[in-house]
């Protein structure tokens, strides 16, 4: 199985020793991979507006919208860790999306195959992005009947 999570996000992850440590530990079940995209087009095109800037990270995701994917958005479904696992069962390869500072244009809404909210706060990309990698490997815990899941 292939995971990767895909963020728009500037600069590099305050939780990376944690995020890195949720990838080698989820190993033996999904190569897990993190991803974040930031580019000069993206940078001026935040500087302009919310449109501008969803347009540049929709064309920034773009060559990555492939297997089952996912975005994280505060208006998607909220699930508990059981029904997140059943996401992750029987897929080869799943693509998890964290949107911009703008989050996603409706565009790109409807190209996932599934919306999922873990709050209906709105959370900084580096506490998410951490959530979604712990919920990843307690997912595929869950699925492979490990005891991290109590």
């Amino acid at each position: 199985m292939e995971i990767s999570v895909f963020a728009i996000q500037k600069g590099k992850d305050e939780y990376e020793n944690e995020i890195n440590e949720y990838i080698k530990m989820s190993k033996k079940f999904a190569n897990l991979r993190n991803l974040t995209i930031f580019n000069d087009k993206i940078a001026k095109a935040q500087s302009l507006g919310k449109n501008e800037a969803l347009k540049s990270y929709d064309e920034s995701y773009a060559p990555f919208v492939k297997g089952y994917c996912i975005g994280l958005d505060e208006r998607g479904e909220m699930m508990d860790s059981l029904e997140f696992a059943k996401l992750l069962k029987d897929k080869s390869q799943i693509s998890f999306f964290v949107g911009g500072a703008f989050g996603f244009s409706s565009e790109f809404k409807q190209k996932m195959d599934k919306l999922v909210s873990f709050s209906r706060l709105t959370l900084a990309h580096k506490i998410a992005k951490l959530v979604l990698f712990e919920q990843i490997f307690r997912g595929l815990c869950i699925n492979a009947n490990h005891p991290y899941h109590k």
